[in-house]
C-alpha cells in the first residue's frame, strides 16, 4: 500500500484546526484555488489535498465527505482516530500503538512500502502521520465501542427481580430470583406478551 504525505505539515495542522473550530465553512470542493482563497498560496500548501483524500476527508474530486463534516462536531477526535486507523491499517497491525514509536521505527515501517524514496521523504511520511495524530483520540474509539456493547446488553437482558411467593401450604415461603434474556426488538408487543406469560405462570394464585 502507498501512503500520502504533505511537504507542509504546518499548513495541514493549521487547516485542520480551522475546520475543527469552524473558522472555515464546508466548501463545495477543496482545490488549489480554494486553498489560495483562504491564504494557502504556496505550491507546498496544496500537497495537503492528497492527505485529505487519503484519510477520506474529501473524495477524488475534492468534495468534502461526511468525515470532513463530522470532524467539525464534538466527536472530531474520534472521527480522526477512525480515519487514521483505516488509512494506516497496516501500521496498526504492526504496532498496537504506533503513536508511541520512535521516528526511526516509523521510518523503517514506511520504507518497506515506499522503497524508492529518500530518508528526507520518509521523514515527511512520519511528520504527516504525527500531525494527524495530534487531532485524534484513539481511546475514544474503544470507549464508544464499549458504550455500544453495554447498551446492547442492557436492552437484551432484563432482570425480573426477586419475588417472594407465600402461597405454598404449611407456611412455606418460596423465593425466586428470575432473569431472562429477551430478543432485541422495537416491537413493544413482544415484551408485553412475554411479561404477561410470566405473570400467569409465576404469580397466578390459581
Amino acid at each position: 500500500m502507498s501512503y500520502n504525505y504533505t511537504t507542509k505539515t504546518g499548513t495541514l495542522k493549521a487547516f485542520l484546526e480551522r475546520v475543527k473550530s469552524k473558522d472555515l465553512g464546508v466548501p463545495d470542493k477543496v482545490t488549489q484555488a480554494y486553498l489560495e482563497s483562504i491564504n494557502y498560496k504556496s505550491k507546498h500548501d496544496r500537497t495537503i489535498i492528497r492527505v485529505l483524500k487519503s484519510i477520506n476527508f474529501i473524495d477524488d474530486n475534492g468534495v468534502p465527505t461526511q468525515n470532513f463534516k463530522d470532524f467539525r462536531t464534538d466527536k472530531s477526535k474520534e472521527v480522526m482516530a477512525n480515519a487514521i486507523r483505516k488509512t494506516y491499517a497496516e501500521l496498526f497491525k504492526t504496532y498496537s500503538n504506533p503513536v508511541e514509536k520512535s521516528r526511526g521505527e516509523l521510518e523503517d515501517f514506511f520504507a518497506k512500502t515506499e522503497t524508492s524514496v529518500t530518508k528526507q521523504t520518509l521523514g515527511l511520511y512520519v511528520d504527516t502521520f504525527k500531525t494527524l495524530c495530534e487531532f485524534a483520540d484513539f481511546g475514544a474509539i474503544s470507549l464508544a465501542k464499549g458504550e455500544v456493547a453495554e447498551e446492547k446488553e442492557e436492552k437484551a437482558v432484563v432482570g425480573v427481580g426477586r419475588q417472594v411467593i407465600s402461597q405454598a401450604p404449611a407456611g412455606i415461603t418460596i423465593n425466586l430470583n428470575v432473569q431472562i434474556t429477551l430478543p432485541v426488538t422495537d416491537d413493544a408487543k413482544v415484551y408485553e406478551n412475554i411479561f404477561k406469560a410470566l405473570k400467569e405462570q409465576l404469580f397466578s394464585r390459581g
